[in-house]
């Protein structure tokens, strides 16, 4: 219980920087120098992507869990009384796979947003209800991501 609170602290104050601190920050003329050196870390851990730094903190959860339960720190022996008897090897088989299900969800999460690149206004469209014009549009958006990407990574 020691170990977990201070994880939980730094994983708040964590994502209180990424959804809001982030971008107030950028406004302020005085955290220039902060951004200067904190980029580079948020490029080497998470690409500056909320869903990649959601994605790796589900994975490391998982990977916290799984340590925290073979070590016998989560026991949830006493809710087992409120567990039916035919049900409990159910119950304790499903508490030990938790740990297990929340590390694949994160690497499925990371592998979907590596694999979406088009914005959701552009894909929450019915394919019957595409006219040719947003048709053409969606191509230019998509040769122009190409471009993009070529020029960064000429760069």
């Amino acid at each position: 219980m020691k170990v977990l609170l201070p994880i939980a602290i730094i994983i708040a104050v964590l994502l209180v920087y990424v959804l809001w601190g982030r971008d107030w920050l950028k406004k302020q003329s005085l955290a220039q120098g902060f951004f200067a050196f904190v980029e580079p870390i948020e490029l080497l851990l998470y690409k500056k992507s909320e869903t990649i730094l959601f994605a790796r903190s589900l994975s490391a959860l998982g990977a916290v869990l799984t340590v925290l339960t073979q070590l016998g720190s989560i026991d949830i022996t006493p809710i087992m009384p409120l567990v039916p008897d035919q049900y409990e090897g159910a119950v304790r088989m499903a508490w030990n796979m938790l740990p297990l299900l929340i590390t694949g969800l994160g690497v499925i999460v990371e592998k979907l947003r590596n694999s979406t690149t088009k914005p959701l206004e552009l894909v929450a469209v019915p394919e019957a209800k595409l006219t040719p014009e947003a048709v053409e549009a969606i191509a230019v958006a998509d040769m122009a991501k190409a471009e993009a990407i070529t020029a960064v990574k000429a760069a």
